[in-house]
């Protein structure tokens, strides 16, 4: 995104988001507040929607690069869609210097892209392979009919020399380059080459250019941010600048994130946090913080509080079991299998429960808790165990949507440990000894 694109030209997109109410700049270029975007279910009945994007708000600064991190299928990617109008939001409000986008029609949409791209990061699957180079870079001036014909084909020239690539190139069909000449071409990748990063970081400050930058490369994003939001099943878990993150993360979610980068010296004393599970399916996500399921530093509930570890592990690996048994689709026939006993598509709930819980001395209110989960399943009726259990063991974090929390000087993050009355660091350890959350 651009306050000051190139004349006719397109400028570079990349990951922009905030948290609720945060307020990155005295004078944003772009504000997004509580934006939805949600996938209808294909089921002809029922069926509950896709929650991609689920109430994200942020603000990103006049020649700012924002970065997105997050596990894939989180919403990084329609967040940025949604921003730029290529997906249909179900909520919330864009709004691109002043003017909300979201309520554009076709014609003032048409215009607004001349300021506002995506840039996609793969060059092989984002090149039309039919077109030479010169059409390629000169489509968005033919479609927003920017000069004449003679300026548009000097105006190609001039951006393909901006980029390293030579005038003879513009005839050349995308299969006659090499991967980093493609990257050029698909409008600067910032995925790999230093020298990209740094064309980018040039191109930024000639052109007075916002970027926008979604990532799976932690290094990346650490390199080219200012700012940098987290993302889990389409909300923002953290945000702040980006040292400030990288070296403080206050969020479980981050922490567990930027622990996963490789070390050069795995003997460094780095903390690792191996997360439990999979993500939740964002059909049908937690209630409470969507990261409950997997947190390593979830709240116990007070009536609980004398389990030890290894109970608390071995309770979670089991309610793991039943959640995911509860989101798969069942059939009805399935169902009456497993009422009969001869259920041939899920292991028998009485062998899991032996596996995971018979190791472990439970006390008798809680082992009657669990026993009544476990019947319920091989009854069939698994929504029930899922309800049950979370009743007994969930607690705040499953029953409580957290807010935001102001940490530091710009860095916010959306967790129940940042509330006073659950601060202490000796009950924010998770199952397999994990240091406390500071």
């Amino acid at each position: 995104m651009s306050d000051r694109a190139p004349d006719g030209g397109t400028a570079p997109d990349v990951a922009d988001d905030g948290a609720t109410g945060q307020r990155g700049h005295d004078d944003p270029l772009v504000v997004v507040e509580g934006l939805r975007t949600h996938y209808e279910s294909e089921r002809l009945v029922g069926g509950k929607p896709v929650k991609a994007v689920d109430g994200v708000s942020v603000e990103i600064g006049r020649g700012e690069t924002f970065g997105i991190v997050g596990e894939s299928g989180c919403g990084k990617t329609t967040l940025g869609r949604s921003i730029l109008r290529l997906e249909d939001v179900d909520g919330g409000r864009v709004s691109f210097d002043g003017t909300d986008v979201t309520t554009l029609g076709r014609r003032d949409l048409k215009a607004w892209r001349r300021n506002a791209q995506m840039v996609y990061q793969n060059p092989t699957s984002s090149i039309n392979e039919r077109m030479t180079v010169g059409e390629i870079v000169r489509e968005p001036l033919d479609i927003h009919d920017w000069g004449t014909p003679g300026e548009r084909r000097e105006r190609v020239s001039d951006l393909l020399d901006r980029v390293g690539l030579r005038p003879e190139h513009y005839y050349r069909y995308p299969h006659q380059f090499s991967g980093g000449q493609r990257q050029r071409v698909g409008a600067l990748d910032v995925s790999v080459q230093a020298k990209i990063l740094n064309l980018l970081a040039d191109l930024q400050a000639e052109f007075d250019l916002t970027y926008m930058l979604i990532a799976h490369d932690l290094s990346v994003v650490r390199h080219i941010c200012d700012r940098v939001g987290v993302m889990y099943l389409g909300k923002l878990m953290e945000v702040g600048p980006t040292k400030q993150l990288f070296e403080s993360p206050a969020n479980p979610y981050t922490r567990s994130l930027l622990s996963a980068i490789p070390q050069p010296d795995p003997d460094a004393g780095a903390d690792r946090i191996t997360l439990r599970g999979t993500p939740p399916n964002p059909r049908d996500p937690p209630s409470g913080c969507v990261f409950s399921t997997r947190c390593p530093f979830k709240i116990r509930p007070a009536e609980h509080g004398d389990l030890t570890d290894e109970q608390w592990a071995a309770i979670e690996a089991f309610r793991g079991v039943i959640r995911e048994r509860d989101q798969a689709r069942v059939t009805v026939l399935e169902r009456l299998k497993a009422r009969l006993g001869i259920d041939d598509r899920f292991t028998p709930i009485d062998e899991i429960a032996s596996e995971l819980l018979d190791p472990v001395s439970f006390p008798d209110p809680v082992e009657g808790t669990l026993e009544e989960a476990t019947a319920l399943v091989a009854d069939g009726n698994v929504p029930a165990a899922r309800d049950r259990l979370r009743e007994a063991f969930g607690g705040v974090c499953e029953a409580e949507a957290p807010e935001h929390h102001g940490i530091a000087d710009g860095q916010v993050s959306r967790c129940h440990r940042h509330r006073p009355e659950y601060e202490e660091p000796g009950a924010s350890r998770d199952d397999s000894g994990t240091p406390p959350l500071e």
